[in-house]
């Protein structure tokens, strides 16, 4: 996958007459601000896929990545996965079991850990009406792990996201 072409079609689109060899699966959703969703997947994306000549640690990328997408993030686990994990209200039992950890969703972008094997890239995106959104994201093959593409899209504030 070329990271810098993914990147650059993350922030301006696919040039004209641009042709993707490979299939293209759009992905659509729903949201009270759907322009909103896409800056902000947008920016969230484009953090990942150029991280500088190191890969940073979590700490840092906490402090690089837009605040909004983070605090969608469920806390990370420490070494005691059973305690740290355990959920006391029902608002953070729904997050426990919904939301991604953060360190989890960077393992996809992360070129040393499964950065290879994400399966996905962006390739476009625009509203759709007032409530809704589409992003086409470039596949080697179907099915694919769209886990995360579709938190990417529910942390910046997607609903009802259907491929």
């Amino acid at each position: 996958m070329d990271r810098q072409a993914e990147l650059r079609r993350v922030l301006e689109g696919p040039l004209p007459g641009e042709v993707s060899e490979a299939l293209l699966l759009r992905f659509t959703f729903t949201a009270d601000d759907p322009r909103s969703v896409l800056a902000l997947a947008r920016d969230a994306l484009a953090t990942v896929l150029d991280p500088g000549p190191a890969w940073p640690d979590l700490a840092q990328w906490r402090d690089r990545l837009p605040e909004r997408f983070v605090a969608a993030c469920a806390p990370e686990r420490g070494p005691d996965k059973a305690e740290a994990g355990r959920a006391t209200t029902p608002q953070e039992q729904h997050v426990a079991t919904t939301a991604w950890v953060l360190s989890g969703w960077l393992a996809w972008f992360d070129p040393e850990a499964l950065g290879g094997s994400r399966g996905w890239q962006w390739w476009d995106a625009g509203p759709a009406g007032p409530a809704g959104a589409w992003v086409d994201v470039r596949i080697g093959a179907h099915p694919f792990p769209s886990g995360a593409l579709e938190w990417l899209l529910r942390a910046s504030g997607a609903r009802d996201i259907d491929s």
